[in-house]
């Protein structure tokens, strides 16, 4: 009888002291929780300040932003309309509108503050304004078949160079992803001087592409599903850079690409990632291509382009907001 009391006891201390252990250790594993989610909180800024939200124009679809300095304004595509909107930059006033039927205009990219490039995914080409938005021409319909991103940077020779992402077929990777044109400038008269493939077999679903001259990069997101990621290319070899920025992780679409210089070589790049419930902000540094800090924009989700400015001393990040207006944040300082 006392061996079955014992056994009894200490059966219920056994028990007792499983329950002690198993409430220690989900108190540790909580406990890591909190820091972990805290470490991720301080990783990330939130910005609620915005300078502007431009009035919104449903079913616009609007997508890419651009940027006239000395007019302090910005350009923006509606795909869906077949419109460019002029807003100023500084507090999002509508300046003149421009359409150009049946032409679905995408990106956007701004030469030397003189002249005003629009890809066309519709007509396959470039259509080509200067800063009063007046039609110059068009070039590329020969060349492109779905044109969507565009960037370019003045190289030594006083030529223009513009990447233009084309993604047609995009289930499949394709060696003129990207095509490259030279393009001389004049008294705001331009012509194409050549035309050819960049980079590698490596790109599916491209759009967005930003040109870092200073570090010579390029930079390109591919939004396939299966292969989501910001590719980094050499300027002069065209071969891939394997990078942590390439390797990172997007669980959604790889959008909008700008880039913020704080000097000639250093700064950090901006790239969205696309999504109507969690749209985050991922912030790289230039160099390395390290990630550092996820932003979070108030008010903003479901962002395509995205683009920087230096003004008055400060950078300030203009994003889309949901395919139907453009927001405006200053930015602090990020590290």
């Amino acid at each position: 009888m006392m061996e079955q009391h014992q056994w009894a006891l200490i059966s219920n201390l056994n028990s007792r002291t499983i329950f002690i252990m198993q409430k220690t250790i989900n108190s540790i594993f909580l406990f890591l929780a909190l820091i972990v989610i805290n470490n991720c909180q301080s990783n990330k800024t939130i910005l609620s300040d915005a300078l502007f939200y431009t009035s919104p124009v449903e079913d616009a679809g609007i997508d890419s932003i651009g940027f006239l300095m000395r007019k302090h304004v910005i350009v923006v595509t509606g795909k869906e309309t077949n419109r460019l909107y002029v807003h100023n930059a500084m507090n999002g006033e509508l300046k003149q509108v421009v359409e150009r039927p049946n032409s679905y205009p995408n990106g956007v990219n701004v030469i030397n503050d003189e002249l005003v490039l629009i890809t066309e995914r519709d007509t396959h080409q470039v259509s080509v304004y200067n800063t009063s938005m007046e039609f110059l021409g068009t070039f590329g319909t020969d060349i492109l078949r779905q044109p969507y991103g565009i960037t370019s940077y003045k190289k030594s020779n006083g030529v223009y160079r513009v990447f233009i992402t084309d993604s047609y077929e995009y289930d499949t990777p394709k060696s003129d992803r990207i095509i490259a044109f030279d393009l001389s400038l004049k008294d705001e008269t331009f012509s194409i001087l050549s035309s050819e493939v960049f980079g590698q077999e490596i790109l599916y679903q491209v759009e967005s592409i930003m040109v870092d001259a200073e570090n010579n990069t390029l930079l390109v997101a591919d939004e396939n599903k299966d292969h989501y990621k910001i590719a980094v290319l050499d300027l002069n070899s065209e071969q891939n850079i394997n990078s942590s920025m390439q390797s990172f992780v997007f669980s959604t679409d790889p959008e909008g690409i700008a880039l913020v210089k704080t000097s000639a070589t250093s700064g950090y790049w901006i790239s969205t990632e696309q999504s109507e419930t969690d749209n985050k902000f991922h912030l790289f540094d230039r160099e390395t291509f390290n990630h550092f800090k996820t932003i979070y924009l108030e008010n903003v989700s479901n962002t395509d382009g995205i683009a920087t400015a230096y003004m008055h001393g400060s950078w300030y990040l203009y994003a889309v907001d949901n395919d139907r207006r453009v927001a405006a944040f200053k930015l602090p300082e990020m590290r």
